[in-house]
């Protein structure tokens, strides 16, 4: 799903007589508090849906395949979605 189809489910979901830009402002507001929630403590919970979370990821090494020189890939942290358990049962129905 794409961005603007998001934008135009939330629409919806709002009756349909919210505007775009009134959907495009809710979706943004979401994106928004949690990302400052990942900033603030790592990690967010929404009840019922999951829970986002940060991972740092040690540096490792690397071989080229071509050439066969090692290289070294530093510290990065990733962004990691865990469904709660009751999103995963309803996937399994």
């Amino acid at each position: 799903m794409k961005r603007h189809e998001l934008e135009e489910r939330i629409r919806e979901a709002l009756g349909g007589t919210a505007t775009r830009y009134a959907a495009e402002l809710a979706l943004n507001a979401v994106i928004r508090a949690i990302r400052d929630g990942l900033k603030e403590d790592g990690e967010v919970k929404l009840a019922r849906f999951g829970t986002f979370r940060l991972k740092t990821c040690a540096p490792r090494r690397l071989r080229l395949p071509r050439s066969g020189e090692e290289r070294r890939l530093p510290e990065r942290t990733e962004l990691r979605f865990t469904p709660s358990g009751a999103r995963q049962k309803e996937r399994e129905r």
